[in-house]
């Protein structure tokens, strides 16, 4: 971190000032948050089958219900977001899970579609409040790639673990998702507690503005823009999978039960973990590289072989690699570039990219099924992704060689 500017000569310092040093202990519960907000955002997965045939709701309502929230998480994290650099990220922490259990409770009761996306929208903006807080704490210590790493697997673990879950789970109590959701409320008050071993405020050290902050360089702004899109591709194809699995296992591959297709979900994500112990022997750029190469033949076999359930399950496990990479590289990038008195507002920045990709390409495909069968939906969008990986890979070939 920079030094301060003299109090006696030159321009005034920020009045914002750098975090203190998390704890281990503080480390552990912000990991925590973030692995259970990822897990509650993904329980809805492989309900949304029994949703449908429960409420009677259209295959666009199906994805706008999923869809909403990423997408209302994206705008509510740039509002949002930054909140941990200006109060006590413990507070902010603990009001984002209240606004989690309202959410869960919602999902949980839910009698109608309107208490459906209702649900989402309070967890859209819930992961918003709780992102940007929460990974300034988890790699808040001194091994800044290693703890980006980590804080990388327990996000995976917990978006996958949401599926698994609730698929296990399903059909218990009146409503699809009771008990999973119970479940889940049960833990968020469990870490709400844990949370009192977060510190309450900063460390007091001002954090100068403008082009002196490390973080707001251009080589660091390019390459975040860089981690952000390819964080986006990457959830992207995760989200088709966590949006679309249980329609396509039920119409196409004869598969109805929810367990697996919360399986299904499951398993990528998990391969997405096996992966991220790889970014710290290739480094975040080049991981990135080989990610959107895997990400590429996994949406090439899905855009032909959505009929088919090896070619299913071979782009799920191709995705899942794939993702591992981007994604891990992705927020290498963040935790090492991101300068200290902008950690939380960085994060949510670069998150909000991840939510998009999470929500943006199943509503496409819901739209589009208005007019086209959900397979030739799926197609197109995994073609159109294919598009915009096969430039990022030209892009990423380019930044390789000015290193």
């Amino acid at each position: 971190m920079s030094g301060a500017a003299s109090p006696s000569a030159g321009p005034r310092p920020s009045r914002r000032s750098s975090p203190a040093p998390s704890s281990r202990s503080a480390r552990a519960w912000a990991l925590a948050l973030l692995a259970l907000s990822a897990a509650g955002a993904g329980i809805p997965s492989p309900l949304y089958p029994a949703y449908q045939a429960q409420l009677g709701f259209t295959d666009v309502t199906l994805a706008a219900v999923y869809a909403v929230y990423p997408l209302v998480s994206v705008p509510a994290v740039f509002l949002l977001g930054p909140l941990g650099d200006r109060l006590s990220p413990r507070r902010v922490m603990r009001c984002g899970i209240v606004i989690a259990a309202a959410g869960s409770l919602a999902l949980a009761l839910a009698t109608s579609t309107g208490w459906l996306i209702l649900g989402r929208v309070a967890y859209g903006i819930a992961l918003a409040v709780i992102t940007g807080a929460g990974v300034a704490v988890a790699t808040g210590g001194a091994d800044k790639a290693r703890a980006g790493g980590v804080s990388a697997i327990v996000f995976i673990l917990g978006t996958g673990a949401g599926p698994v879950l609730g698929g296990a789970l399903a059909g218990h109590g009146p409503t699809p998702g009771l008990l999973p959701f119970g479940v889940n409320l049960v833990l968020l008050g469990v870490v709400f507690v844990g949370l009192a071993s977060v510190p309450d405020g900063r460390d007091g050290t001002p954090v100068p503005d403008g082009d002196g902050d490390p973080g707001t360089t251009r080589t660091a702004r390019r390459a975040l823009v860089i981690a952000a899109v390819n964080g986006f591709l990457g959830w992207a194809v995760v989200g088709i999978f966590l949006g679309l699995i249980s329609s396509v296992a039920d119409r196409f591959l004869g598969l109805g039960d929810p367990l697996f297709a919360g399986g299904v979900a499951g398993a990528l994500l998990v391969w997405s973990v096996l992966t991220v112990p790889v970014v710290a022997r290739l480094g975040p750029r080049r991981s990135q590289l080989v990610g959107l190469v895997a990400l590429a033949v996994s949406l090439g076999v899905l855009a032909i072989g959505v009929g088919s359930l090896v070619a299913v399950l071979t782009a799920c496990v191709v995705a899942g690699l794939a993702n591992g990479l981007l994604y891990s590289g992705a927020t290498t990038t963040v935790s090492t570039m991101a300068s200290p008195g902008r950690a939380s507002r960085t994060a949510a920045a670069v998150y909000s990219a991840f939510y998009l990709g999470a929500g943006l390409p199943a509503l496409l495909i819901g739209v589009l099924t208005t007019a086209l069968p959900l397979d030739a939906a799926l197609s197109t969008i995994a073609v159109g992704t294919l598009a915009l990986t096969a430039l990022m890979i030209v892009v990423g070939i380019v930044e390789s060689r000015r290193w």
